[in-house]
């Protein structure tokens, strides 16, 4: 009935910029299906490796685009492969952290399921990725047991599905070989066959009279891959092969670029493969290349050049950003703390003693979500700690630094006298005009004041700064309504979330601004205010607003903004929105909102909480803004909300 944001609609900026020379080579394409195909390419170079093009200014992207197009043409799902993860390094002493995957696995599968999950925002069929692993086609030649690779990739497939990452399917070796195996592999059977595994691929798909070395000087994708090689080998292989009394540093080079030579080989067969056996997929790949044939990818999100998991360790800081590394330089750093999960080391993050308390009774762990945001759990199971042992003061401080902070597994939660206690514990109460708790449920078109708020509807990301509001006396005498929003948002979950849906979405400002466009760089943002208008809220009309505020504890910048919301998007209240001073700074109203509202719901930006019955949640308003999905109406979806300052 509406256009709702089950599919976003995402502005003409968002688009791949199609050279000339693209359109004239595409032809005769429907244009709606190639507006479509051209933002769903975007969507991909959004997650490009960071030095890497993602398209020339030739006709080397007409092969993604046709790909795309003929699956928007036919309404069906983008199917994409990444030949990836094959194994750990062998590294462990100062690479990696063990020979099983950790939280660098899960944040890169979390980033590249949020990759396809972004496809679906603009494209209702959506996306999916197989991972095609090539462990066994190359760890014979780094001194990997096979055994290492099955467990590696086994649990892979365990941490996918725990996870929920829906988008995400795998692929083996014996999948795109053509020999004679149980269709059903255990660890035995796996590793009995594993060298049969790889003479097949090379007796199948070798090129015959494949010269390296001249491939090498020739190709401009195979000398990427090949640096890349060279670069990793180097420390994938020091405690495989230590220089010392019998091999000097030249003979090692010597050695790992024979390697690095044999890697390519055995490479080239494996992609013929994986060509041959997915030739409709887009192909993705980890390695640097020209975009020609592949279009490269950055799996984690990281500020470092270390950007594949099994090759670094991964760290957190306190305000949600990652860093990656090796692990030895993670150590050495007095700042950081290891974090073992199921008994192994997973991670390192930053220490502070907001992470630690109600140590008398067992304490709590404190997990990392993506791509922000922290998860507490009473470290001894679910209900070992209650309502009451939250440390609201520890709570707070994390919520402004990484918002939102979720506690979920505590007892007592849906008590509301409870509730509302341990909200005075965290500020002071900011009441509703009708009372203290919102009961945040679909009350159809019963609005209570709250435009979309009560309804089943998708809501535009805001900051609550609408609804509350107060009249000053300005300096002339005159007056003027002024937006004083709460500055903490708390919940508790009286339902579940029903499945897939009715999600609550945070964005936090750390993240928004990192992923700004360079024409919209923070210092061009700060000086811009901006006006918005609602028939509901009492017909609030703000102008005025600072696009950008310090944050009134931590100084950092923070995003203030409400996402337009045209009447085409709500059976309620539209709301309208204008940047004041664009033309002043050579930027247009649209565009800024178009931009700001694209990134808002980035999935490398927006946490999308399902919530668990009982889950308590407090965000910081001010360092996070915030939305809801739609969902079925008249289903069971009830939160309990108190504002506090």
């Amino acid at each position: 009935m509406f256009d709702m944001p089950s599919a976003l609609t995402l502005n003409s900026a968002d688009n791949l910029a199609l050279p000339a020379a693209l359109a004239a080579g595409l032809g005769k394409l429907e244009a709606s299906h190639l507006e479509t195909a051209s933002r769903i390419l975007s969507i991909i170079s959004r997650y490009k490796l960071s030095k890497d093009a993602l398209l020339s200014e030739t006709n080397d992207g007409i092969n993604f685009l046709s790909q795309i197009c003929s699956k928007v043409s036919a309404n069906e799902t983008i199917l994409m492969c990444l030949p990836a993860f094959p194994f750990k390094s062998p590294n462990t002493i100062t690479k990696v952290l063990g020979r099983l995957p950790d939280k660098a696995e899960e944040f890169a599968l979390a980033h590249l399921n949020g990759l396809c999950a972004a496809i679906g925002d603009v494209y209702a069929p959506g996306a999916r990725l197989m991972i095609v692993s090539d462990g066994l086609v190359y760890n014979d030649l780094l001194g990997v047991p096979d055994k290492d690779v099955w467990a590696y990739g086994e649990a892979l497939r365990a941490l996918t599905a725990r996870k929920d990452f829906g988008h995400i399917e795998f692929c083996r070796l014996k999948d795109i070989v053509n020999i004679d195996v149980p269709n059903e592999l255990d660890e035995i059977r796996y590793v009995a066959n594993a060298t049969n595994f790889r003479y097949a691929l090379l007796k199948q798909f070798s090129k015959p009279g494949f010269n390296v070395s001249l491939r090498i000087s020739e190709d401009e994708d195979t000398c990427l891959t090949y640096r890349g090689y060279i670069k990793f080998l180097e420390t994938d292989l020091q405690n495989v092969y230590p220089i010392g009394e019998g091999r000097s540093k030249s003979k090692y080079k010597r050695g790992i670029e024979y390697v690095a030579k044999q890697m390519l080989m055995r490479g080239d067969a494996f992609a013929r493969a994986v060509r041959e056996m997915f030739p409709d997929r887009l192909r993705l790949s980890i390695h640097a290349s020209t975009g020609r044939n592949k279009l490269s990818v950055n799996l984690l999100p990281t500020d470092t050049l270390f950007t594949t998991p099994w090759h670094c360790s991964i760290a957190f800081r306190l305000d949600g950003t990652t860093t990656t590394g090796h692990r030895s330089e993670f150590e050495a750093d007095d700042t950081l703390e290891l974090v073992y999960e199921d008994g192994r080391p997973s991670y390192f993050r930053e220490k502070s003693d907001l992470l630690t308390w109600a140590t008398e009774k067992g304490g709590i762990t404190c997990e990392p979500l993506y791509p922000a945001g922290l998860i507490i759990r009473p470290a001894t199971g679910p209900g070992a700690l209650s309502i009451r042992d939250v440390d609201a003061a520890k709570v707070r401080a994390l919520s402004q630094i990484n918002s939102p902070v979720v506690l979920r597994g505590f007892s007592q939660t849906r008590n509301r006298d409870l509730f509302v206690d341990k909200a005075r514990e965290f500020g002071t109460p900011m009441p509703w005009k009708f009372g203290l708790v919102l009961e945040v449920k679909d009350r159809g078109i019963d609005t209570r004041g709250l435009n979309n708020v009560l309804s089943a509807e998708w809501m535009p990301f805001h900051y609550d700064g609408l609804f509350k509001t107060e009249k000053r006396v300005k300096d002339d005498g005159s007056e003027e309504l002024v937006s004083t929003p709460p500055l903490f948002q708390f919940f508790t979950a009286v339902t579940e979330s029903p499945e897939n849906t009715g999600f609550t979405l945070f964005s936090s400002s750390t993240l928004l601004f990192k992923y700004l466009p360079s024409h919209l760089h923070l210092s061009f943002l700060r000086p811009l205010t901006w006006s918005v208008s609602t028939s509901s809220f009492n017909s609030t009309v703000l102008r005025g607003l600072p696009l950008v505020v310090d944050h009134p504890t931590t100084g950092r910048p923070c995003l203030r903004f409400h996402e337009p919301w045209q009447q085409s998007k709500t059976r309620f209240d539209a709301t309208h929105v204008n940047i004041d001073n664009a033309d002043a700074y050579d930027l247009d109203s649209t565009d800024v909102c178009d931009a700001l509202t694209a990134l808002l719901h980035d999935r490398r930006v927006a946490y999308y909480h399902s919530w668990k019955k009982g889950d308590l949640l407090v965000a910081d308003n001010v360092l996070a803004m915030h939305t809801r999905s739609d969902f079925t109406a008249g289903c069971e979806r009830e939160l309990w909300r108190i504002h506090f300052d």
